[in-house]
């Protein structure tokens, strides 16, 4: 079994340029080793263009007369959808050629970075990789994560949907300090099979802010003063109490846990208790298991001059870090005018 210690600083442009390792909202691609790219050709079989990412399922035909089937693993659906990639140019029965990386732990499992059509025109199926084939690929992949001139500056507050520009795996992501018990469960996760996101499960805190690749998050005040967050992957809804009087202590357990907040300024402040979802998830930590004793706490740290917003946090748990953990600087998103956070959908195989 691969594991996870590898260190992920995912250090983005406003164009947002990945590094060749990188995570999917869903889970880690530490197994796709981008170093042996590889192409193969065959006949589409099946075709599955929805969340948590699309699926191609490719006939290959062996020149000894063998065929296998690769199941082939690329981009979400919303992605695509922003840099205008129609959702109806695979088809079952079209001969294609495809370029990607095998996985290290799953037979006949490819992550497609490119799909060239028969007729000669290509897909970036993965946004962040370069055009393999073609000068002009079909889409605009820089729609999807926005222009340095479509971004708007000053902003008057935090209340508008964001948009992703940049996130930073921790240092303590290639050493975390991790108690016995917290060690032996992350060497034993395996990413394929115990991650309950895999089954279309709404991830709880903290990875349902921290492992949602380039999808937008978006903060409304609402009407008892209260703010929700709705983030994009997984179609994710948070509230952030911000009654001075609100009080954890009596509330039910839940994936996201009970939300307290407060303003110092422009940046919102939030510790987060009461969580019963099972792992810890960061960038270059997949995963940890956590317990009911874990804590979040939150900055949200608004720029009006930048048109910028920073998020860091910190988790306490003493059954799983033998101290606290820091992220500063882990997510940084930019308001771009017209952003707006879409439908996930998250669909299971055969549904």
């Amino acid at each position: 079994m691969v594991t996870k210690r590898q260190s992920r600083a995912l250090g983005l442009t406003i164009a947002v340029s990945l590094s060749p390792v990188f995570a999917f909202a869903h889970h880690s691609t530490t197994e796709f080793n981008f170093s042996e790219m590889q192409e193969l050709t065959g006949e589409v079989v099946q075709v599955q263009w929805r969340n948590p990412h699309i699926r191609v399922n490719l006939l290959v035909r062996n020149v000894d007369g063998s065929e296998k089937v690769w199941h082939m693993e690329a981009q979400d659906v919303n992605g695509l959808d922003r840099a205008g990639i129609p959702r109806d140019l695979v088809q079952v029965g079209q001969t294609v050629t495809v370029a990607g990386t095998p996985s290290s732990r799953r037979e006949q499992l490819f992550l497609m970075t490119n799909l060239m059509l028969p007729d000669g025109r290509e897909i970036v199926t993965l946004l962040a990789r370069e055009p393999r084939w073609t000068d002009r690929p079909i889409g605009d992949r820089d729609a999807a994560s926005g222009r340095p001139e479509e971004f708007v500056a000053p902003v008057n507050d935090i209340f508008r949907a964001w948009t992703h520009i940049q996130s930073n795996g921790p240092d303590f992501g290639g050493s975390p300090p991790l108690t016995a018990a917290a060690r032996a469960g992350y060497e034993a996760f395996d990413p394929g099979r115990d991650d309950p996101v895999l089954g279309c499960v709404a991830p709880g805190m903290p990875e349902a802010m921290t492992y949602i690749g380039r999808h937008p998050v978006g903060f409304t005040r609402m009407p008892n003063g209260d703010i929700r967050i709705g983030i994009e992957s997984d179609d994710n809804v948070r509230v952030i109490h911000m009654d001075p009087a609100a009080n954890a202590e009596n509330q039910p357990p839940s994936a996201l846990g009970y939300s307290v907040g407060r303003w110092e300024g422009d940046d919102l402040h939030v510790r987060t208790t009461r969580i019963n979802w099972p792992y810890f998830k960061v960038l270059g930590l997949v995963a940890v298991p956590q317990s009911p004793a874990i804590e979040i706490v939150e900055r949200f740290a608004l720029n009006r001059e930048l048109g910028e917003l920073v998020y860091d946090f910190s988790a306490t748990d003493p059954a799983t870090f033998m101290e606290p953990v820091v992220t500063p600087r882990y997510h940084v998103w930019r308001y771009r005018p017209g952003v707006e956070v879409q439908p996930y959908d998250c669909t299971l195989d055969g549904e």
